[in-house]
């Protein structure tokens, strides 16, 4: 890292390019589908890109190039460049491409700036609910959400939050769901804070899959021996929101054994930085396990014996 680097203008940078990101993906949102004019395919028939990941991407890479014109650059839709100051932007435009032309909400904008010992800043940022989760290397991770919302609140302290309920009457005040507390404002992350510890039993686990047929497969295989260890599975479709998830609590672990460097970069940070225990080793050589730690050795020792047995 550069001694002379800001980390906080270099932060605020990356949050800012999300934002705007994230804006240009919004107003491009409703007049894409997955059927539409100028929607391609990739790796294979079920990978698409759009336009929107295209313009996206330029935006951020614009943006980097004008306030830090010596930064490298790795990005999802071909952006490279070489750096001459020792740090390099890793950069997934639209991570959850699928869900974003079927108008679904998990999609997001992820940034990563890494120097010779990996990330330094990571930013998620999801455009639908106006939440971003950003980390600093040693400086732990915080989320932030607005919102213009009016949903009642029925907890004593003062904001930042709010009570949304997801079924039932907001006029029945039961302490039980369903409900969820969603906080507004800055909230720093930490792992397992306010709940008691789980096991793998009682783990929420989110996962990915591959674009590729064979793959699947592959990864069906160790969906099998890992569903019935856990209480459920998620499959959201955005691995940078999944390792966030893991961050605020939503998930207890995410694992997948095969992704790109821009789809982990900025959410792996975050999850490290709230205190998740974050794995790359020989047992996932090409992808990544994140998890509380109390999660994270057996779901580890699970999927590697998995491996083993293939």
């Amino acid at each position: 890292m550069p001694a002379d680097l800001n980390l906080a203008h270099l932060r605020e940078l990356a949050v800012r390019l999300a934002h705007a990101a994230g804006e240009e993906l919004l107003a491009r949102q409703q007049s894409l589908s997955i059927d539409a004019d100028g929607v391609e395919t990739k790796s294979s028939a079920s990978d698409p890109v759009s336009a929107a990941d295209r313009a996206s991407e330029k935006l951020i890479t614009d943006g980097i190039t004008t306030a830090r014109p010596g930064d490298g650059l790795l990005g999802e839709e071909g952006a490279s460049r070489p750096s001459t100051t020792g740090l390099t932007w890793v950069i997934d435009p639209l991570d959850g491409t699928v869900n974003y032309l079927y108008g679904r909400p998990d999609w997001c904008v992820s940034i990563a700036v890494e120097d010779e010992q990996g990330a330094l800043i990571g930013v998620v940022h999801q455009p639908r609910t106006n939440t971003t989760w950003q980390a600093t290397r040693t400086a732990g991770s915080y989320r932030t959400t607005s919102s213009s919302s009016t949903a009642g609140s029925y907890r004593t302290d003062p904001p930042p939050y709010q009570t949304v309920w997801y079924a039932g009457s907001p006029t029945h005040r039961s302490p039980e769901p369903p409900y969820q507390t969603v906080w507004y404002g800055e909230r720093r992350l930490r792992v397992g804070e306010g709940r008691r510890e789980v096991g793998l039993a009682e783990a929420l686990v989110c996962t990915g899959f591959s674009y590729l047929p064979d793959r699947r497969a592959e990864q069906a295989e160790h969906l099998r021996r890992v569903l019935p260890a856990v209480r459920d599975i998620r499959r959201g479709g955005s691995a940078a929101l999944d390792l966030c998830s893991v961050a605020d609590g939503t998930a207890d672990a995410y694992y997948e054994h095969v992704i790109q460097p821009w789809d982990i970069a900025a959410g792996a940070l975050i999850a490290r930085e709230a205190g998740a225990t974050v794995v790359r080793d020989p047992a996932f050589p090409q992808g990544i396990l994140a998890a509380a730690p109390a999660v994270a050795e057996p779901l580890r020792e699970l999927l590697t014996t998995t491996r083993r047995q293939e």
